[in-house]
């Protein structure tokens, strides 16, 4: 019979695809929880993680067991917490998915402001793109998340603030000084732009494709600090988004505006109504919105 323990320890470990961090989190020697996640995979008849190269990844049974695990371990603390009397959400978990910028200029500070008015309730962050998150939502590895839903069928959520898609440009570009740009502007330049699952990156194509340019990418990167430090150095104009912290502090960053398509998209705090979500949710999204109001951009 499977022990919430066993379920417990392969959640930690998928969630941070890395042994050794999931047995600090655990409290457990390495060597040791390999042998659990074995002794699941025996008891279950399959396979949860593989290696490739020296990377852990889930297989595909794991990736379908995974938010089902997160799931029981959910309900499991909720009928705990409902038997100790604190149905309202004074303590329990929130498992919370953001892409690195928003963690660093909005995450962070809300979770500051909530952990002082619900202490006993434990946030747990999983980072990733705006692909990464409507997929972890969707699949219950995360009760809310912070991202663009687009046209997704599923989920449901609130919006909390809108970003807007801005260059970066070296400090000796022509255009410096502008009060905004068109992606025409900067066709002949090289280019540092996020990875693709990004919505800074899903913004850029979109613009760059109504217009009808090829840009000349010279970098794809998962950081919008690596992409600011090479534009200031002159190798290449950074695409970035008005939810990169400190972005208005940067002396050549400025708005990309267009008469064909839209150069901003919404940001929302968004959860599926089918799956488990915690009775603090609603707390914790009314904070997001709260210090995510001020954060928009009108050209």
């Amino acid at each position: 019979m499977l022990e919430l323990r066993e379920l417990r320890h392969f959640v930690a470990v998928a969630e941070r695809l890395n042994v050794s961090s999931a047995a600090k989190a655990v409290n457990l020697s390495q060597p040791a929880l390999s042998r659990q996640i074995q002794s699941l995979e025996r008891k279950l008849g399959v396979e949860l993680f593989e290696r490739v190269g020296k990377r852990l990844i889930l297989t595909t049974e794991g990736e379908e067991l995974l938010p089902h695990a997160s799931e029981l371990l959910d309900r499991a603390r909720d009928f705990v917490n409902r038997a100790s009397g604190f149905e309202q959400g004074q303590i329990g978990v929130l498992r919370i998915g953001a892409s690195p910028q928003t963690i660093a200029w909005l995450l962070s500070p809300v979770m500051a402001e909530f952990r002082e008015i619900h202490p006993n309730v434990s946030l747990i962050v999983s980072e990733g793109n705006n692909e990464d998150l409507v997929k972890f939502t969707e699949h219950g590895a995360v009760h809310l998340a912070i991202a663009c839903v687009g046209i997704n069928n599923v989920l449901v959520g609130q919006k909390v603030y809108s970003t807007q898609l801005f260059a970066i440009l070296p400090p000796d570009h022509p255009r410096a000084g502008a009060a905004s740009l068109s992606i025409e502007d900067l066709a002949e330049d090289n280019m540092l732009v996020m990875r693709r699952g990004f919505l800074t990156r899903h913004l850029f194509e979109h613009v760059c494709a109504a217009h009808g340019v090829r840009p000349k990418v010279l970098l794809e990167s998962d950081s919008t600090h690596t992409l600011a430090a090479l534009a200031s150095d002159g190798h290449g104009i950074a695409i970035v988004s008005s939810s990169a912290r400190d972005i208005r502090e940067i002396f050549n960053a400025l708005p990309i505006h267009s008469n064909a398509c839209k150069t901003s998209a919404d940001v929302s705090a968004i959860w599926n109504p089918n799956r488990y979500r915690p009775a603090i949710l609603r707390a914790f999204v009314d904070l997001l919105v709260k210090h995510g109001g001020a954060e928009k951009w009108a050209l």
